[in-house]
């Protein structure tokens, strides 16, 4: 035989062992797994957990973006009771600045934490010549912008998570 064709044996040979070898450890894995019943109902379990933590990440993330641009019927459709949709009139705008935490518990409620940077307007206080110019002519408040953690609480209710309470604290 010529060195070429014992060449090709060497590569072919090679491949074939390591594709043996990379697939012997899937294969454990794999027959761990099955000790472990039939992980179905585990696997089910854990994607409704991430749907809901995606849900509620979105809807929190929703309320962040719609606290400065809207007050009304939008903001309320959120919540699971619609009166209790009320923020503070200061508040005129929030950016989520961070990953937020959520925790879910099996009862159909859930908590989540998010650190926000909230812009706020404020009246100026007193009164006077300069305070009275500056309210006729729609520049009497001072805008503040502030760390904050929006802390909510959400409840599920026909299948869809809804705002319970929700608060920007100062922390």
């Amino acid at each position: 035989m010529n060195g070429f064709s014992n060449e090709r044996r060497t590569r072919r040979s090679f491949f074939g062992h390591a594709g043996a070898a990379l697939a012997a450890p899937l294969a454990a894995t794999a027959a761990l797994a099955g000790e472990h019943g039939d992980g179905a109902g585990d696997v089910a379990e854990r994607l409704a957990a991430l749907e809901d933590i995606a849900a509620i990440r979105a809807l929190q993330r929703r309320y962040v973006r719609l606290v400065g641009t809207s007050r009304g019927e939008d903001l309320a459709a959120l919540f699971a009771e619609p009166r209790q949709a009320s923020i503070d009139d200061r508040v005129r705008s929030a950016v989520a600045d961070a990953d937020d935490t959520i925790a879910v518990a099996a009862n159909g409620t859930a908590t989540a934490r998010v650190a926000c940077t909230v812009e706020t307007a404020t009246p100026i206080g007193g009164c006077g010549t300069l305070v009275e110019m500056a309210r006729l002519q729609g520049d009497g408040i001072v805008k503040r912008s502030e760390t904050r953690v929006l802390e909510s609480t959400f409840v599920k209710r026909n299948g869809f998570w809804k705002i319970e309470h929700a608060e920007f604290l100062n922390e």
